[in-house]
């Protein structure tokens, strides 16, 4: 009795043992988390496969976790919280434009499932989900991973203050004349720049939001770096500030329209993610033509195209 007693318990031992070896992987404790684009999620498709988008496609992490979105594709990303057709975008992260190679952190104070999605290629779409962290945990803070950072700043600081001890008073005095005239020029540059984009503020509610913020780096980070960009942006604003003002009223009166002029954006949006790869004189005229041509297939051809064949079955 007292050998199948002890045999009885050891097979208990084991058996407990293996469960407690085959237990899901996703109740550990996870403390940093990578999240890829799919290799050529950039052209739709990727969302009918099971995979999805993102690498993984859902995660789950706990409270202080470090959440890192790194963009492995060979075209610009960025990685948003909530859905396309939120009012507001990115409440809980928004890493921006990565281009290749470029990554993001992010360290969940909340509990809860979060869905994000990728503002330049909107199908790409992915969950987080967030549960509080076990007694004893290892959490991070946004100091802990900045530190590095703000140590640098400080020194780089520290060189400047000592530089300045330093300096002559002419010296000193000519920095400040060039730093004036930089500022002028800068201010000169930005009133030449146009005002924002009011009919995307109106639409997306914010100067700030994501889409707004897109548009207006292609505009100052390619456009307006190059002659001809310069020259195209000049003869636009002419045009765009002309009627851009009353579409912007219509859209705050009328909230009917305005979802209307939010759901005409996306397909500009996702067109103008083509100039991100634009870095020189050449590359933004090309391209640039190359945008134009293919917005005005999708409002003005395809358009008329449907009216002319709805016009053609009518007549027949």
């Amino acid at each position: 009795m007292k050998t199948k007693a002890i045999s009885s318990i050891f097979l208990l031992f084991t058996i407990a043992a293996g469960m407690a070896s085959m237990s899901p992987s996703v109740f550990a404790d996870h403390s940093e988390i990578t999240i890829t684009p799919v290799a050529g999620s950039g052209s739709q498709g990727c969302e009918l496969t099971e995979e999805g988008c993102y690498n993984p496609k859902d995660t789950a992490v706990t409270v202080g976790s470090v959440v890192i979105f790194s963009n492995t594709d060979d075209v610009s990303h960025t990685f948003s919280s909530g859905i396309p057709s939120d009012d507001v975008i990115g409440t809980e992260f928004n890493t921006g434009i990565l281009s290749p190679g470029d990554s993001s952190k992010w360290i969940p104070k909340n509990a809860g499932e979060f869905l994000y999605f990728d503002m330049i290629h909107p199908w790409m779409e992915g969950l987080i989900v967030v549960e509080e962290a076990p007694e004893g945990a290892e959490i991070h803070t946004e100091e802990e991973i900045h530190t590095e950072a703000v140590v640098e700043e400080a020194v780089v600081e520290e060189a400047v203050v000592e530089e300045a001890v330093v300096e002559e008073a002419v010296v000193e005095e000519a920095v400040v004349e060039e730093a004036v005239v930089e500022e002028a020029v800068a201010t000169q540059e930005s009133e030449e720049k146009g005002g924002g984009c009011l009919i995307a503020t109106a639409a997306y509610g914010s100067e700030m939001s994501p889409q707004v913020q897109l548009l207006r780096e292609i505009r100052d980070n390619q456009l307006m770096n190059t002659e001809s960009g310069s020259a195209f942006m000049s003869g636009f604003n002419d045009i765009y500030y002309s009627f851009s003002p009353t579409i912007a009223d219509m859209q705050r009166e009328n909230p009917m329209f305005k979802e209307a002029v939010k759901l005409g954006l996306t397909p500009l949006l996702s067109s103008l993610a083509i100039m991100e790869n634009a870095n020189s004189e050449s590359e933004v005229l090309g391209l640039g033509l190359s945008v134009i041509a293919l917005n005005l297939g999708m409002y003005i051809g395809l358009p008329a195209f449907g009216v002319l064949k709805l016009y053609q079955i009518r007549k027949n």
